[in-house]
């Protein structure tokens, strides 16, 4: 997989925030916030952007939510991680949203693991995060969290890791997207 598979995802957006000018990737980029030249640089005194945590069933009120999922979804998966970090800051993360936020962090950090050719950063980030999404279905009381269906966004992560292992190529319309669900 190469850094223009991400030019190519594509899928409705949730939010009309704009993305940033850039995807980070190490090595490529300057940091987002560590660097002056980073896309999400706050000089020192700056007071840094504050999220709000909204409850599990108002998802749909979330905008650092529904940002980290259109960041994912366009291959933004460092700035999804950032977003949604910022939420699980504030939630219990051993409660199920926490898990939850824990599971979609992970799973962005280990599609970058993917890119950049780290296996073993890239089987323990999906190990984990599988586990913190199984602790969501086992917990949750519903197999639809922060409407997402969990057990069919897993298995659609899974089937595409496995296609790639078996060395096709990627295509956009194997991409596990965040697809939520507005009912």
């Amino acid at each position: 997989m190469n850094a223009a598979i991400v030019e190519q995802l594509a899928i409705r957006r949730y939010t009309d925030i704009p993305f940033p000018p850039y995807r980070f990737i190490p090595g490529q980029h300057p940091h987002p916030t560590a660097h002056p030249d980073g896309h999400s640089y706050h000089p020192p005194g700056e007071p840094e952007p504050e999220a709000t945590n909204h409850a599990p069933d108002a998802w749909r009120q979330s905008e650092e939510y529904l940002f980290g999922v259109d960041l994912y979804n366009h291959g933004y998966w460092w700035e999804a991680h950032e977003s949604w970090e910022a939420l699980w800051q504030l939630t219990d993360k051993k409660g199920v949203q926490g898990k939850f936020l824990q599971g979609l962090i992970q799973t962005g950090a280990a599609h970058l693991k993917f890119l950049l050719n780290h296996p073993r950063g890239f089987d323990r980030l999906r190990s984990s995060s599988r586990a913190y999404l199984d602790f969501v279905l086992e917990h949750g009381g519903k197999a639809v969290f922060m409407g997402l269906d969990v057990n069919d966004f897993n298995a659609r992560v899974d089937a595409y890791y496995e296609r790639l292992a078996l060395g096709d190529d990627h295509a956009p319309d194997h991409y596990p997207y965040i697809e939520l669900n507005n009912a």
